[in-house]
């Protein structure tokens, strides 16, 4: 049984933990649409309508991490260097998303331990 592009994109993005759409122009021209965790929002999407014009940019499928795997379906073939270009974006996207995500992790733990510590009684201050 064949799946169509849709119904194998739709799968992808369901079954990753990070999804992108992928747009490319020339073979080191990339823009990656985020898909989950979070969706891009309307000022990422204006961003984006800036960086747009004279780019060529098309889409041309979805790129996913399913576990520790990377998984894309593509709308058409691509070039090697087209693959290799987009490999490695993905890859770069992946550490910042995860870089990122940890340092706001860390600071938001690092508060929650100084009120926790905050909120412990003093015992000097006992009568």
């Amino acid at each position: 049984m064949t799946y169509s592009y849709s119904e194998q994109s739709m799968k992808l993005a369901l079954d990753s933990s990070v999804a992108v759409q992928v747009l490319m122009g020339a073979p080191d021209d990339v823009e990656f649409i985020p898909v989950k965790p979070r969706a891009a929002d309307e000022n990422w999407l204006a961003e984006l309508k800036d960086r747009w014009p004279g780019r060529g940019l098309r889409s041309v499928g979805i790129i996913g991490l399913v576990g520790t795997s990377p998984h894309c379906v593509l709308k058409e073939p691509l070039e090697p260097e087209q693959v290799t270009a987009l490999a490695g974006a993905f890859l770069a996207y992946l550490h910042v998303l995860f870089c990122d995500s940890f340092a706001e992790q860390q600071q938001g733990a690092e508060v929650q331990e100084l009120n926790r510590l905050w909120s412990l009684v003093d015992p000097r201050t006992y009568d």
